[in-house]
């Protein structure tokens, strides 16, 4: 396994998600692991050499107590990469619309804003979203198992503000148009759009986790959108054509 450079914990913490660590240079992996792993699983010639390898390793007494594979670690030298800041200014440089994602019910609703709302899947519906992962939320939403997706549009400048600066809870709620949704998960009823969702997949990239939803049931309004650009709300105004 390639491993690119990146600090003791954050590597524990990877390997522990996936397997365990079996002395410095090594992991223990179940088959169905490596075979997630792999960009060519589910090809015909691949499966057959995977499967003969698993059997392989087997005959040899390789596969520990629980039928893991020991894997053995490679580590790249360097991991060519562009500053934080970079990273930051070209992301600012990209529009995208802006959505309060919401959970919990009564008083202990939480909710944050998002600009990283995006469709996954028609079929099943599902849409996704990226959670810091020391975010004040991701404990409740991860509890649930379930939100909101709100998108927010002109109308919605004072939820945005308040979300922003108020504590997690119920003061984040004090503006808006909020109701209880058929799945218990706050909604703006006046929102461009409101999707309540059940958590299908999470998975941990970098600083954030992806956090994946079934769509269970949406609402739409005629409200005006807007756009997150430059660290700033930007209004949308039509493009006239000749």
């Amino acid at each position: 396994m390639l491993v690119d450079p990146q600090s003791p914990a954050r590597l524990e913490q990877a390997i522990a998600r996936i397997g365990s660590r079996d002395g410095a240079g090594h992991v223990r992996l179940s088959p169905s692991v490596l075979r997630f792993l792999s960009d060519h699983a589910g090809a015909a010639e691949w499966e057959a050499d995977f499967n003969a390898m698993i059997g392989y390793a087997a005959s040899k007494g390789w596969l520990d107590d629980q039928g893991r594979v020991r894997a053995h670690l490679t580590f790249r030298e360097a991991d060519e990469v562009v500053s934080e800041s970079d990273f930051k200014s070209a992301m600012r440089a990209l529009p995208a619309g802006i959505s309060a994602v919401t959970c919990g019910s009564g008083d202990e609703m939480v909710g944050m804003i998002v600009s990283s709302l995006t469709s996954i899947s028609a079929d099943p519906p599902m849409v996704g979203f990226f959670a810091h992962q020391n975010s004040s939320i991701r404990a409740k939403l991860l509890e649930s198992g379930r939100f909101a997706a709100n998108v927010l549009g002109e109308e919605h400048h004072d939820v945005i503000s308040t979300f922003l600066s108020a504590p997690q809870g119920l003061a984040r709620f004090a503006n808006g148009s909020w109701a209880e949704g058929d799945h218990q998960v706050p909604v703006l009823t006046d929102a461009l759009a409101s999707m309540e969702c059940d958590i299908v997949c999470t998975h941990p990239l970098g600083t954030h986790d992806l956090i994946v939803g079934k769509i269970r049931k949406t609402a739409c309004s005629s409200a005006n959108p807007v756009v997150h650009f430059n660290a700033a709300t930007h209004s949308l105004v039509p493009v006239q054509t000749h």
